[in-house]
């Protein structure tokens, strides 16, 4: 069957702890990478009180299959507006998403019995219903633990990469005014994520001032990396994976956001410029409730 849902990951599984306990707000955010960017939102969320980010206000990063590979502009934006639509719905809604081919081996009266009570179902017909909707994208268990967040406060929002040399002017031109339109919060990062990592770890007017050009074709220089994510690699000492948020990053917040704000904050001026936007979130977080 083919895989027509992306909403899934691991983290329906973890316990609320004390810090998440209370949040009355969260920026729902889809980004384009599936580690590096993910890895990043969690540390910011983890460590709010630290940077100064009231505990009533968070960011959950939607996350994906570990194979979903799809991270043009225009799938980050699905994606969101996968989340979006579940919003909306009722649990059983699933009898409309889910395909006819699917309900010849579930019957429309189980998928009913196992939203209703699934501990009444036998646990290894259990397993094999949710392990079928996975094969299929769908992750119930995900699901439910995104569809207990609804409040009218909740923001969403997408984080694009620049990336010239395969998002064109046009698509990421389209992509801005689509979220315009819609009400989500556009965060870009020319050329890429890695740049708002670099923000943290250099004095970019110092070290890159002359080198602002590469940062922008930040060419690839290797089959791991680009420019701009090897000089990453290089100072943080680590690739896309296990990126050490707390010992690299958090101390250097405020430095990157104090960066960040010299070059371009539009969207649009963006898709020309280097630059970050996402200083705005992270001030938009500290201000709330303030």
């Amino acid at each position: 069957m083919q895989n027509q849902f992306r909403l899934s990951s691991a983290a329906y599984g973890r316990e609320e702890d004390d810090k998440k306990a209370y949040v009355e707000k969260r920026i729902f955010l889809s980004v384009e990478g599936n580690s590096t960017e993910k890895e990043f939102f969690n540390g910011l969320s983890n460590n709010r009180s630290e940077i100064g980010i009231n505990a009533k206000v968070d960011v959950e990063v939607l996350g994906r299959g570990r194979k979903d590979n799809n991270s043009a502009p225009r799938q980050v934006i699905e994606l969101l507006e996968e989340y979006i639509r579940l919003r909306e719905q009722n649990e059983d809604d699933i009898l409309i998403e889910i395909s006819d081919q699917f309900k010849e081996t579930y019957s429309p009266e189980f998928i009913k019995q196992y939203l209703a009570n699934p501990q009444e179902i036998p646990k290894k017909q259990r397993n094999n219903f949710e392990t079928e909707l996975r094969k299929i994208g769908y992750n119930i268990n995900y699901r439910k633990y995104l569809k207990k967040y609804d409040s009218e406060l909740d923001e969403f929002a997408v984080l694009i990469d620049r990336d010239r040399h395969t998002h064109s002017e046009t698509n990421m031109s389209e992509c801005i005014r689509h979220c315009n339109d819609k009400g989500y919060k556009c965060y870009i990062a020319n050329p890429c994520f890695e740049f708002w990592l670099l923000m943290h770890l250099a004095d970019i007017e110092k070290e890159y001032g002359e080198r602002l050009e590469e940062i922008k074709e930040n060419k690839t220089v290797s089959n791991k990396h680009t420019f701009v994510s090897k000089e990453v690699s290089d100072r943080a000492h680590h690739g896309k994976n296990n990126i050490s948020f707390a010992t690299k990053y958090l101390p250097y917040i405020d430095r990157a956001v104090e960066q960040a704000k010299k070059f371009p904050e539009d969207e649009s001026e963006l898709i020309d410029n280097i630059g970050c936007n996402l200083w705005k979130m992270v001030e938009e977080l500290k201000a709330y409730g303030k």
